[in-house]
């Protein structure tokens, strides 16, 4: 990371909360000068980032946010978090988005990751992002949504659990694959003890340098979903704004996935097999946080260039089902923690009436029934 000094420094937050509704975030002027401070010493306090494409911009988001009030009880102003985010993105002022990741690192680790998957005789694929996409908003930060980065290259990554844990959720609940057959190549339960499956996965990570984007989420009922004493979702609480980072459309990641053991034909076999309904899983359910909106998304490259330029994924109609399902319509189920009732059971998705009167097409897994 290239820091030098500057004249002033700015601000915190706190956690993450769930939320529905949301809009893409306003543009912000970062030609003003921050007006907060940064808990470091003196010099690292008054550091700039001056490229993302070589600094480490996510060593730079969580840990050089510069939006504090003097007396660290807050944000400066009333835009911090919005404004921390954008100067990140590079969003508003007139000017275009920053890439963030060092070129020559992420060839190189990407070299890598294919290197070991040939020597291991394994699979590897690239993806495309054909909507937004976010992970880790769950970790703490001062703008109370975390996000994912890869620490040694400073770009957004997918974690191989999670990835193992969407393939295993689709090969369970769409593939219709049976236990013996999951147990085999993802392995058993935790509660089973310490057992692998015949199959890994590896961090998916981006093939250049990154487009970042930002967008907010508004939830409506905060004193609700607090479980706050005799309160309702009700639509007289004021929405809260709620800025985030995201990955923008556009943005084409490495997946890999290994045999256990490469000498063994049936773990190659399963190998194949898991990295086809991981394909699967990223088109029909999406990876991260929010694919109930629309996020996470991936699809091939040649599919990429339409669904890019309508500005939202393109879902397959008819997801497979693994299994007959209960049809759910007419029912009450709980969805982003707000009691909801079914309207359509549409099979992998549901159409869902919020306590607002709002209808809402979300995941069938998403969804509790009452």
């Amino acid at each position: 990371m290239m820091a030098r000094p500057t004249q002033r420094q700015p601000h915190k937050g706190r956690r993450d909360q769930r939320g529905r509704s949301q809009s893409r975030s306003s543009g912000s002027n970062q030609n003003v000068p921050p007006s907060g401070k940064r808990p470091l010493y003196a010099a690292a306090a008054s550091a700039t980032l001056t490229s993302t494409t070589i600094g480490n911009a996510g060593l730079w988001y969580d840990k050089f946010c510069d939006r504090w009030k003097s007396d660290w009880t807050g944000f400066a102003g009333d835009s911090g978090k919005r404004d921390w985010i954008a100067q990140i993105a590079n969003i508003g002022a007139g000017k275009s988005q920053k890439k963030v990741g060092d070129s020559a690192l992420m060839m190189e680790a990407v070299k890598r990751l294919k290197n070991l998957v040939e020597a291991q005789v394994g699979c590897s694929f690239q993806r495309t992002t054909a909507w937004r996409f976010v992970t880790g908003l769950g970790r703490t930060h001062p703008v109370e949504n975390g996000f994912a980065w890869r620490h040694d290259l400073g770009t957004p990554f997918i974690a191989g659990s999670s990835l193992k844990g969407l393939a295993r959720a689709y090969a369970r609940d769409w593939a219709g694959l049976d236990h013996e057959t999951l147990k085999r190549i993802f392995g058993p339960k935790p509660e089973a003890g310490l057992a692998i499956g015949s199959v890994g996965f590896l961090d998916a990570l981006p093939i250049e340098p990154v487009t970042l984007d930002a967008d907010v989420m508004t939830p409506h009922y905060g004193p609700w979903y607090q479980g706050e004493t005799n309160a309702v979702p009700a639509d007289w609480y004021s929405p809260t704004p709620i800025p985030f980072l995201t990955v923008a459309p556009g943005q084409t990641f490495v997946f890999a996935v290994l045999p256990r053991n490469r000498l063994n034909r049936k773990d190659q076999e399963d190998c194949k097999r898991a990295a086809d309904l991981l394909k699967e899983a990223l088109e029909t359910l999406g990876a991260g946080a929010k694919t109930a909106v629309g996020y996470g998304q991936f699809v091939e490259e040649q599919a990429k260039e339409n669904e890019v330029r309508s500005g939202m994924p393109t879902k397959p109609a008819s997801p497979p089902r693994g299994r007959d399902h209960e049809n759910w319509s007419g029912r009450e189920a709980i969805v982003y923690d707000e009691v909801v009732r079914i309207v359509e059971d549409r099979g992998a998705q549901l159409l869902v009436r919020f306590p607002d009167g709002n209808e809402e097409q979300v995941e069938r897994r998403e969804a509790k029934l009452r």
